[in-house]
């Protein structure tokens, strides 16, 4: 595999180390997010290099490829600085977050790389923001369906149909058993 950065010296995972200098590789940035996150959040991170297939005998052919990789694949990719000289460029990175007891979890959002227009600090803050984001509709889903039975009492009082909220219970804020943090469903 020939090194893709070479032809484009303009960009570098070093643009990554200085947005996370506490992060040395993809993976410990990963753990980072996974830990530091109330809702433990995921990550993954879009590479781009150039795959060359054939020899120079025969059907020689040179692509850009895009590969994703997810949580714990991301151990793979090693430092930055091996991504480097193997010439895998990170073009993007993806937080998202599952929510327990519940079929759905937050959007993922993609935060591009634009080094070419932006400084790493500018980048940094986009991801924390996006991380944020994250943070706070996992908040909103886990208000809205990990209610406890107390919770399902003052909500029926209220008038709301439990049945048609496929069960799933909104947590009174004001409720004397759960303290208005819900219940793991």
């Amino acid at each position: 595999m020939t090194n893709y950065l070479e032809n484009t010296e303009q960009l570098s995972n070093r643009f990554f180390a200085e947005a996370f200098p506490d992060a040395a590789s993809p993976a410990e940035l990963y753990r980072h997010v996974y830990k530091y996150t109330d809702c433990g959040a995921y990550m993954c991170a879009t590479i781009e290099y150039l795959k060359i297939t054939g020899t120079c005998f025969d059907d020689y052919h040179e692509q850009i490829v895009q590969k994703t990789l997810e949580a714990d694949e991301l151990r793979q990719l090693g430092t930055w600085q091996t991504m480097d000289e193997r010439g895998e460029l990170v073009v993007s990175l993806t937080v998202g977050s599952i929510v327990e007891g519940v079929d759905y979890g937050t959007d993922n959002i993609e935060v591009e790389a634009k080094q070419l227009d932006e400084e790493p600090s500018e980048f940094s803050k986009r991801f924390y923001a996006a991380l944020k984001e994250v943070e706070e509709q996992a908040e909103s889903i886990w208000q809205d369906t990990h209610g406890c039975e107390s919770c399902q009492a003052y909500w029926t009082d209220q008038g709301m149909d439990i049945d048609d909220s496929g069960g799933l219970v909104p947590i009174y804020k004001y409720c004397p058993d759960c303290n208005g943090n819900g219940t793991v469903i």
